[in-house]
């Protein structure tokens, strides 16, 4: 199996972002560290390497020769953030504020791929089994 190139990566990215509304150019993806924590991609040894690293750190990395998991990766950070912003204009006082964004997170990885959507679900319910919603926090 090869691997895609950035490029590839690129306009596979920009299509799928405008599965979720965002516009085609909502995703820049890099092939070298910013230094801002920002990920970025590296192809090595026939596989994709998803690094997060800030200020010459490298505080994360995801390794996989699987294109679909990359793109699950990529597509995942991307509609977090869009999920977080979204709860923030929708915040309900007094409440876990994960009973917002998680099911957002999990209708637009759905709108991309339906398997991308039940995959995000597993992970949130993992997250909610280690760390459940606690409304109390936010009273």
């Amino acid at each position: 199996m090869s691997l895609m190139n950035i490029n590839e990566l690129q306009e596979k990215v920009e299509s799928l972002a405008l599965l979720t509304g965002a516009s085609p150019h909502s995703i820049n993806l890099r092939t070298s560290p910013a230094d801002d924590g920002a990920p970025y991609i590296s192809f090595e040894n026939n596989k994709y390497n998803y690094i997060f690293s800030e200020r010459g750190y490298e505080f994360f990395r995801r390794v996989t020769d699987s294109s679909d998991e990359i793109l699950y990766w990529i597509m995942h950070d991307f509609v977090h953030d869009i999920a977080v912003a979204y709860e923030l204009k929708h915040r309900v006082q007094n409440k876990d504020g994960r009973r917002i964004y998680f099911p957002k997170i999990v209708e637009l990885m759905s709108e991309m791929k339906s398997e991308w959507g039940c995959k995000a679900q597993q992970e949130i319910d993992e997250t909610l089994r280690q760390s459940p919603y606690d409304d109390a926090l936010y009273k």
